[in-house]
Formats: structure tokens, C-alpha cells, sequence
């Protein structure tokens, strides 16, 4: 399948990605490297800051299912080390629930015009900025029951725009209380939901693409050095500290989103 990025067109670069422009070329190793930096000095953040920087240059249904292929190398290792501290039992309740919304926002993903879905990234991206800089609030004692709806939201987010593991924490946060379970639970309910984004994008054709194979081995080799430079810089960065930083570039990466989109809905 052969992807064109008409709004980039007259920058296309010669070979080995045609479709690619040299713009995209440069940055996009350079916002994979400060996702997996702050990926391997947190353990998440890797989607949050890589798809929409990626958003500026390509569509979502090339920059998804492209962060999702990088992103299994990191979340599969992250959950098979800490598979021994997992609370299957909340696992487990998230998952049917997790495969309803993925299934929902793999539909909207193929379906929903460029425009409006870059704005729906930017309204989001926004949204969750301000709320870390705010201070998100733990909810106390959630019932099982709330893993449906948190669990479906969870999946629509995570397959439209990759974003679904801070939906997830919310729900996981509120029925552990040891954070070493919870930061395995964690890892391994992105995993899953990882694997799953990769079968749906697989069966829609999304995958199917020399392009974004060329573009994942452009870019693995900046996600190791990231993940290595996340893993040295893990002691000596505060935690409130990242979630700052991750906040702040969210919401700059957000407001420049829904600025483009207008501009491009209204044009």
C-alpha cells in the first residue's frame, strides 16, 4: 500500500522514502528520541510525546500504527521483566472491555477525515496537558464495574490515537495501592493493548505499508538511544519534575494541533 502526503508533497525526499519529506526526515528521529528518553526515565510517555509531534507531518493513520510498531520492542520487554508483580485478576477485567474500544477507535481511525481527527488529537492532547499540570486526582476505591467504561474509552483511545495508557492508570491507580504491582499491571495491560493495536492495524491494512517499514528501521535505532539515555538519566530526574516537562510539551504540541487543524478545516 502506498501512502502519498500531499499537504508535505513538494518537499518529498528522493530515495529510500519517497513519500517522506526531508522536514519529516529530521524530526522525526528527534521526537522519537525525547519520547523513549522520557519513556526509559518513567516507563510511559513514549506515545504521548511521539504521536503528536509526528501528527504535524503525517496523517494519524500512518503515525499510530507507526508508534505502535515501536512502541511493542519497549512495552513487551518493560512487561515480560516485571510479569511476576501482576495482579492478573484487574488485568483480566480490563481486557474484554479494552478490545470493544479498540475495535471503536480503529473504525473512527480509517474512517474519520484527516482535519477533524488531528483537531480531536489536539483538543486531547490539550486536555490531558493541563490536567497533569494541575495535578491529576487519584479516584478512591473505584468499583470493578467502572472497568467497562474505563476500559472501553481506554481501547478507542489507545487504537485512534495511541494515548490509552493514562485512561487505563486512572482505573489501575484507584484499586492497587502497592506501586510496584500497579507499575507491572500497568506495563502489562499497554502491552496487551499494544499487541492488539498491531493485530487490528495488521487486518486493516494500516501495517501493509514499505513506507512505514522503512521509517520504523529509520527510527529504532533513536529509540534504543533514547530508552539508554532514559535509563541513565532515571535517578537523577525528579518525578513531579518529568511530569511537568511532559505536561508542558503536551500542551504546546496540543494548542499547535488544534491551531493547524482550524486553519486547514477552515481553508
Amino acid at each position: 500500500m502506498r501512502r502519498v502526503f500531499p499537504h508535505v508533497a513538494s518537499m518529498a525526499f528522493p530515495l529510500p522514502l519517497p513519500d517522506v519529506p526531508l522536514a519529516a526526515l529530521v524530526a522525526s528521529p528527534l521526537i522519537v528520541l525525547v519520547g523513549y528518553t522520557i519513556f526509559g526515565a518513567t516507563g510511559f510517555g513514549s506515545s504521548a510525546i511521539s504521536v503528536p509531534g509526528l501528527a504535524h507531518f503525517f496523517p494519524l493513520t500512518f503515525t499510530v500504527p507507526l508508534i505502535t510498531t515501536t512502541d511493542a520492542f519497549a512495552a513487551t520487554a518493560t512487561a515480560y521483566r516485571l510479569r511476576r508483580h501482576v495482579a492478573w485478576r484487574e488485568f483480566a477485567r480490563l481486557v474484554p472491555a479494552m478490545l470493544i474500544g479498540m475495535g471503536i477507535g480503529a473504525t473512527l481511525l480509517i474512517h474519520l477525515p484527516r482535519d477533524p481527527a488531528l483537531l480531536a488529537l489536539g483538543v486531547f492532547v490539550t486536555a490531558y496537558g493541563a490536567y497533569v499540570l494541575v495535578g491529576p486526582r487519584r479516584i478512591a476505591d473505584a468499583p470493578g464495574w467502572l472497568a467497562w467504561p474505563i476500559g472501553v474509552v481506554g481501547g478507542v483511545f489507545s487504537a485512534l490515537f495511541g494515548t490509552g495508557g493514562p485512561i487505563y492508570m486512572m482505573f489501575l491507580s484507584s484499586r492497587l495501592d502497592d506501586k510496584g504491582t500497579l507499575r507491572a499491571t500497568s506495563a502489562i495491560v499497554v502491552g496487551m493493548s499494544i499487541w492488539i493495536r498491531l493485530v487490528l492495524f495488521l487486518a486493516t491494512g494500516l501495517l501493509i505499508d514499505r513506507t512505514l517499514a522503512a521509517m520504523v528501521l529509520l527510527l529504532l535505532p533513536f529509540e534504543l538511544i533514547g530508552l539508554w539515555l532514559g535509563n541513565r538519566l532515571h535517578h537523577a530526574l525528579t518525578r513531579s519534575g518529568v511530569f511537568r516537562l511532559i505536561a508542558g510539551l503536551l500542551v504546546i504540541n496540543g494548542v499547535t494541533l488544534i491551531a493547524r487543524a482550524i486553519q486547514a478545516l477552515r481553508a
